[in-house]
């Protein structure tokens, strides 16, 4: 659409043109141009919102309807988005890709499996839940290339990036490391403190990274070791509480250091709050569906991990079931109580995150204010490393669409109602071991694969705008108006389907962090402005 007087025959003719091209010929000459990187603007977004009501012939495929796989809210069991978050955009260009919608896992090991051309991949050891959630929904796992869902707890390598098709999803950015890796989290996070103030990243305990900072740290136990500091120490790439120890003596420190020994020491969180004198920390989900433009979204119910043991200072630091609130090294714990009924999540050493905010709400702790800057914490940390993982993307992903991020931010909240990232988990654990287990991440992942947006196979080859990096033979000067709006019309049919899961990024609210960012691309300004 060059402007505003263009006809609708004119513009159904430009998109049957441009996203249905009928030959063979015409595609491969297409795939066989030298892919451009487009320069879009926002420049244009007045006009886009004077002419939302310019294609109203052109209908919306896509039927939200009702969903009979949506839970019902309840208090907090399910808050409502914002009005103001979700615009129409119904008269916005071409009719989006209609997508799959998935409902929970009833945890039943007898499943009929019927080939009806949906196949899944895993990429590391199968995964009980992500198997059985797929198979009832019509998935099949396959080992061949068409495979719509790849799915893996571990990196993958780069050539199955590069080998995606438009329409497949794989469940992890290249470079996601950085910050899920210890080392590499509170590097990228210190390194926003000194370009952007520390007071704007204070959310992380003062880390040292050994044996790199040895001398630093050294230094720094020296200043304050008339305070009897205690240090909490994790291998830089383990998990599941393999391999911590707390300590308030240097001499335990260095012992454990060796060539082959990286080691991240924090300094102990000693005033944490506590629930019947309790120690928790808090499993908060996380998802990233794209990040050109960047879009953030928290699951609102996730898990409080309590540990089993009466909190008290001054005990024996060597004792893992006071300090520590992993499950893996809990539930070894004698006292350690299974939660066996998923309606009473707030029962036992595991609750459910919904339960807990309920629990502070009646008990006069202000968990809206917890909640806030937790989410200010998540975008923060996730900013830090967007440069680096849309370079890798640019490099090594050939579709926007291709890849989703699936994150456990673990956060530890103080008596001053302050909360504390303690790291974020790569491939966070989707064990079903309790029936609690099962409903809360059940729902979760149900609903990410609803939020991706994955196609039917009628829709599998088409052609579309969100193939930006595809478009060579696409004028982006000529039409960038179009391709603006179908960015901001992608952005909300996404928010149709997110059920569970809160928009973090973009919102009203974005424009607070665009000067955190390496370099403020194009996408997000127009979303950004979009929502203002």
């Amino acid at each position: 659409m060059n402007s505003p007087s263009d006809s609708i025959d004119d513009i159904i003719s430009l998109l049957n043109k441009h996203y249905h091209p009928n030959s063979n010929q015409e595609h491969k000459s297409a795939q066989q141009n030298q892919r451009q990187k487009p320069s879009i603007g926002n420049a244009l977004l007045p006009q886009i919102k004077q002419q939302l009501n310019v294609l109203n012939a052109i209908p919306n495929t896509y039927s939200n309807g009702q969903d009979k796989f949506k839970r019902k809210a309840v208090s907090l069991n399910r808050q409502q988005q914002p009005k103001t978050q979700i615009k129409d955009t119904s008269s916005f260009l071409s009719p989006m890709t209609r997508c799959l919608t998935f409902k929970p896992y009833s945890g039943s090991t007898d499943i009929i499996i019927n080939d009806v051309g949906y196949y899944f991949k895993f990429g590391s050891s199968p995964i009980k839940l992500v198997k059985g959630l797929l198979e009832e929904n019509g998935f099949k796992e396959s080992n061949d290339k068409n495979w719509t869902l790849y799915w893996s707890s571990c990196a993958i390598k780069s050539e199955v990036y590069t080998s995606l098709f438009a329409y497949q999803k794989i469940c992890h950015f290249p470079k996601s490391y950085e910050m899920t890796r210890k080392d590499l989290m509170h590097r990228n996070i210190s390194k926003m403190q000194i370009n952007h103030g520390f007071i704007n990243f204070n959310f992380i305990p003062k880390t040292y990274i050994l044996p790199a900072e040895m001398s630093y740290f050294l230094e720094e136990h020296e200043k304050i070791k008339n305070n009897n500091p205690v240090y909490i120490c994790k291998p830089h790439a383990s998990s599941q509480g393999k391999g911590i120890f707390i300590t308030d003596k240097i001499q335990d420190i260095l012992n454990k250091q060796n060539a082959n020994n990286s080691y991240v020491v924090s300094h102990y969180i000693d005033k944490p709050l506590l629930i019947n004198n309790l120690k928790f920390d808090l499993r908060i989900y996380v998802a990233i569906t794209c990040i050109n433009p960047l879009r953030i979204y928290v699951y609102q119910d996730g898990l409080a991990r309590f540990a089993t043991e009466a909190y008290n200072p001054d005990s024996v630091k060597q004792n893992r079931f006071v300090h520590l609130t992993n499950y893996s090294v809990n539930k070894d714990s004698p006292n350690f109580v299974a939660n066996q009924d998923p309606t009473l999540d707030y029962v036992g050493s595991k609750w459910s995150l919904l339960a807990l905010r309920e629990y502070l709400k009646l008990n006069k702790i202000n968990e809206s204010q917890i909640f806030e800057r937790i989410e200010d914490l998540i975008i923060k940390t996730i900013i830090s490393v967007e440069s680096a993982i849309f370079q890798a993307c640019e490099m090594n992903v050939p579709f926007r669409s291709n890849c989703f991020s699936l994150f456990g931010f673990d956060v530890l909240v103080d008596q001053v109602l302050k909360p504390w990232l303690l790291e974020v988990n790569f491939s966070p654990s989707l064990n079903i071991d309790a029936p609690l287990d099962l409903k809360i991440k059940g729902e979760m992942l149900a609903d990410l694969f609803t939020l991706i947006g994955i196609v039917p196979l009628d829709q599998r080859f088409s052609q579309d705008l969100s193939y930006v990096r595809n478009q060579s033979n696409y004028d982006f000067k000529k039409h960038q108006q179009e391709f603006e709006k179908y960015i901001i019309k992608e952005t909300e049919e996404e928010m149709k389907r997110s059920r569970g899961w809160k928009r973090l990024y973009p919102s009203d609210q974005c424009f607070r962090y665009t000067k955190y960012f390496e370099s403020d691309r194009p996408l997000n300004a127009l979303l950004r402005n979009y929502y203002k």
